[in-house]
């Protein structure tokens, strides 16, 4: 991958990653403004998730594709794995590719985070502590998915 690649991934990652940063604590901060504790059961925890992962699906493939076409790298690349190829076809329906990332985003996060969760037996988390997690998970899943996105619209589905 030659280095003006990789610079134009990092910083779409990184306007990503702030876009959602930002989007999520205030959307955030509107559902749970008058709560002091954020529920963090089975159910909940589940339900957040799955709307963050939709969420960022969906807005992350839109300006993926709308950043891929305005710098011209839109398909520019040749080769690179069937699975990349297939995400590639899948990404000239950004709308498609957010709904079905969603649910492999949401599978893979919530094997990752909710044992922890379990393990501690944590089921509510204070507001204010609540916000800067929420945050920080949600920019690192746009970062993600971003990345994904761009790399696989790189190359051509054919």
């Amino acid at each position: 991958m030659s280095k003006e690649i990789r610079s134009y991934l990092k910083a779409e990652a990184k306007l990503s990653g702030a876009f959602n940063f930002f989007i999520t604590g205030m959307v955030v901060a509107l559902i749970f403004h008058k709560a002091d504790f954020v529920p963090v059961d089975l159910i909940s925890f589940a339900i957040d998730l799955f709307i963050v992962c939709i969420f960022v699906g969906i807005l992350t493939a839109l300006f993926s594709k709308a950043s891929l076409k305005r710098t011209k790298f839109l398909e520019s690349r040749t080769g690179g794995s069937s699975l990349i190829r297939f995400l590639s076809r899948l990404l000239r329906h950004a709308v498609l590719f957010g709904v079905l990332l969603a649910p492999v985003m949401f599978i893979a996060l919530f094997v990752l985070t909710y044992p922890i969760l379990f393990l501690f037996s944590i089921t509510e988390i204070p507001f204010g502590i609540y916000i800067p997690i929420k945050c920080v998970f949600c920019g690192l899943v746009g970062a993600g998915a971003t990345t994904l996105e761009i790399f696989s619209g790189m190359h051509k589905g054919d």
